[in-house]
């Protein structure tokens, strides 16, 4: 009877996540965090039950994840106009990603569920690649100048093209049949395509950087060889005359010394340097700029372009201590788990999780992507889901 019991929660957090990648995967609305908070407390529940060994092997990354959340939550509450848009933010940079993340650490997902998550989190892209391909379609003829943003904004949607880029690049090297890799390939096609009508600089530079970082983590002599390709690549696209946008963008802002010097981002982040000396403690509140109140040297913006000065400015450099202990934490103990692991299904996705992990953080060098809400989300469900396949009892 109670081994029943304990089956219904754990179908049902199952179910449930099932749900909730369908919402993700929807424009805007607030069902998407009605249905996570559902599986946090079916999850607590079932952890009641079950029993709380799971998050006794993740002490070290819950308690510096506890503390990150806790000090941007002081950020917050410092700010005298909090508004609801800034509370929405807020939650979903802190409690709908990271605290989803923390609390499905005690779920173990059925081993029979883990062959649909490849399947699953491509069905939940498709309907941001037709937004994407719609946008293409209604604005070909000004493709010299417009940027696609898929119904939503043209950073975070290159953003979001970004990780589902990555997954139809694991997933095509995970599936060894024919006829799934012919249908693979025009889905990594597209996103390629929908990533270069973006003309978005930063991820046409952290795909890469996060394919090499990856191979030569997993296999040095292979990263050795995809660097190789990638740079000689790179080489001929930066030398030819070829009209691409991306690589016209990149030529024309860091293309060279003097170039970077006169870059507006370039200027924003020596302004933000110069600003964070004067916050260690107490930044001056979570997202102060919002809405276009940040006035630097060479425009006015909402934010400073990159998630480490962000974070210093508005949250205290203790706080971006903090920040880059928990990436490197959550890093090291993704990495760890994929290398003990011996499904290679699971090894697939593991190494997934941890590409999304890592292109995210190289994203954030140019765009504070916690303020992406719903790709903030996305992010750590991906990251959530490689932890929920794990099997603790067999760590040393």
């Amino acid at each position: 009877m109670i081994k029943e019991k304990n089956n219904f929660w754990n179908q049902l957090i199952a179910f449930s996540i099932l749900v909730y990648l369908f919402f993700l995967s929807r424009r805007g609305g607030n069902s998407k965090d009605i249905v996570s908070i559902l599986i946090m407390l079916f999850t607590l529940v079932y952890s009641y039950k079950e029993g709380i060994k799971r998050y006794l092997s993740y002490k070290k990354e819950i308690t510096i994840s506890i503390l990150y959340i806790v000090l941007v939550s002081i950020s917050y509450f410092i700010l005298d106009d909090k508004g609801d848009d800034r509370f929405y933010t807020f939650t979903h940079a802190t409690f709908f990603s990271i605290g989803f993340m923390l609390i499905l650490l005690n779920y173990k997902l059925d081993n029979k569920y883990v062959k649909y998550i490849l399947p699953l989190l491509i069905i939940i892209s498709l309907p941001a690649m037709y937004k994407g391909a719609l946008d293409f379609y209604k604005h070909y003829s000004e493709l010299g100048w417009y940027r696609i943003e898929g119904a939503s904004y043209t950073t975070k949607y290159a953003a979001e093209v970004g990780i589902y880029l990555l997954l139809g690049i694991f997933s095509f090297a995970y599936y060894k049949k024919i006829y799934i890799r012919l249908l693979l390939l025009p889905y990594i096609l597209t996103n390629l395509g929908l990533i270069l009508s973006t003309q978005s600089r930063n991820t046409f530079i952290a795909i890469p950087l996060t394919i090499i970082f990856l191979y030569t983590v997993v296999d040095w002599k292979k990263g050795i060889i995809i660097l190789l390709i990638l740079l000689g690549g790179l080489g001929i696209l930066f030398k030819s005359n070829y009209n691409i946008a991306n690589i016209n963008r990149i030529k024309n802002s860091i293309g060279t010394v003097e170039k970077v010097k006169v870059d507006a981002r370039y200027i924003i982040f020596l302004d933000g340097i110069e600003k964070a000396k004067n916050h260690i403690f107490i930044g001056e509140g979570f997202f102060k700029y919002k809405g276009g109140k940040l006035n630097t040297p060479i425009e006015v913006t909402d934010h400073y372009h990159n998630i480490f000065i962000e974070t210093a400015i508005t949250q205290g450099i203790f706080t971006l201590i903090v920040y880059i202990a928990f990436i490197i934490t959550l890093f090291i103990r993704m990495l760890k788990n994929y290398f003990k692991e011996n499904d290679r299904l699971k090894r697939y996705i593991k190494l997934y999780a941890t590409a999304v992990l890592i292109f995210s953080t190289l994203y954030g060098l140019f765009e504070p992507i916690f303020y992406f809400e719903k790709i903030y989300q996305l992010i750590f469900t991906i990251i959530a889901l490689s932890f929920i396949i794990d099997d603790t009892s067999t760590k040393e």
